[in-house]
């Protein structure tokens, strides 16, 4: 890892690049990549901007927004207050400028080949389509990395460094306030102090439970606001019945495989044959690529740690979701998963194992993922057809 701030004119190209996609995706799309979620952030921006606070029209008057955390829409507002655009394409901004920050830092504590190869992350189907919509997820993912970076060198620290603590106490209370997800955190912390604990670590144990009651405490009086101003405490009734755990594992491991799928994804009612192709194709590829790098992949201290908050995040969405019935995990919840768990992977790369035929291979991989961005009435279903058409056509 770097520590020396050196221009990284690839880098730099690589999130002209992703921007321009995510600007053009939202353009194209006939609603800009907006959803129900997208209007409460939306509306919210404008109200802070017309003075009425954070709230959404509801009921004949404007109240409280406690259904998300504020701070989304406060960098929506923050930015259209400054470019003097309107919210809509302010929240593509925020998207695009938080991207821009990781490449920073990526290129400030990574090499710079693996700094890119990182970056490219980001050129995914999937994750282009998440920066394109306007969802709080990209502003959470860049504080997430580098809450993940700082608490490395926080546990991997000799001595107690005050700045590292800070880092990681602020940063905490900004991914909560980015998104209720963030309180994962908490019992993530609370683990490590009995970690640390049964290791006989009594300076650290201390530390991570330090961390963990400041973040409840913190997360408590955010509620607490929210019951005041809006008398509900998560702006409507969340807990409102549990899942079977079997139903449960299902809709995970449904949303896990679409989450490794770049050929569309699978509906799980028929056999589809398009999806299957694209797996074939994944499989093929992940082989390539393996055998490229020579099975030279190297566990860092660093994969774990990314490994360890990745599987830790999936395990609290898992349990969260038996008691609380939000909507089926897909791309946008396995977001913060699967991108520490690619972060994780490609940092077990060395410089000296980025070959031109690697980057080729990964190209490849990046650009069918792409797939996955057209509407299914549009190639997609033209495949469809095709291989439908050819039933009639081949000879019995």
């Amino acid at each position: 890892m770097q520590g020396k701030w050196n221009p990284n004119y690839q880098l730099i190209a690589l999130w002209i690049f992703h921007s321009i996609l995510v600007l053009f995706l939202a353009y194209i799309n006939p609603n800009h990549y907006t959803t129900i979620d997208s209007h409460y952030y939306l509306e919210s921006a404008e109200n802070i901007l017309d003075g009425r606070g954070y709230t959404i029209f509801a009921e004949n008057e404007f109240k409280w927004n406690g259904t998300f955390p504020a701070g989304y829409s406060l960098a929506i507002a923050f930015v259209s207050l400054l470019t003097k655009i309107n919210v809509l394409w302010a929240s593509k901004i925020v998207n695009i400028i938080a991207s821009g920050i990781w490449f920073f830092f990526l290129n400030l504590w990574f090499g710079r080949k693996q700094s890119f190869l990182i970056g490219c992350i980001l050129l995914s189907g999937s994750f282009l389509k998440l920066w394109a919509h306007t969802w709080s997820e990209p502003l959470f993912l860049v504080i997430l990395f580098y809450w993940v970076y700082q608490l490395f060198k926080l546990k991997n620290s000799t001595e107690l460094s005050i700045p590292k603590l800070a880092s990681v106490l602020l940063l905490g209370f900004l991914l909560m306030f980015v998104r209720y997800a963030g309180t994962f955190i908490i019992p993530l912390s609370l683990g490590y102090s009995i970690y640390y604990f049964w290791k006989n670590e009594n300076r650290k144990s201390l530390l991570a439970l330090i961390l963990s009651i400041s973040w409840l405490a913190g997360f408590l009086f955010y509620l607490l606001l929210n019951y005041q101003k809006s008398g509900e405490l998560f702006g409507g009734t969340r807990f409102d019945g549990n899942i079977l755990i079997g139903k449960n594992v299902i809709s995970f491991a449904k949303g896990l495989i679409n989450e490794i799928s770049i050929f569309g994804n699978f509906a799980f009612h028929s056999l589809e044959v398009f999806s299957l192709i694209g797996i074939a194709f994944q499989i093929l590829m992940v082989v390539l690529i393996i055998k490229e790098l020579r099975l030279k992949f190297v566990i860092t201290h660093w994969t774990k740690h990314t490994f360890i908050i990745a599987f830790f995040y999936l395990i609290f969405l898992f349990t969260l979701r038996i008691f609380s019935q939000f909507d089926e995990p897909g791309y946008r919840l396995l977001s913060p998963f699967t991108f520490l768990i690619f972060c994780g992977l490609v940092c077990g790369i060395s410089e000296e194992q980025i070959t031109g035929r690697l980057k080729n291979l990964l190209i490849v991989f990046v650009v069918f993922s792409w797939v996955e961005l057209i509407p299914i009435d549009g190639l997609t279903k033209i495949i469809y057809d095709l291989l439908h058409k050819t039933e009639y056509i081949l000879p019995n």
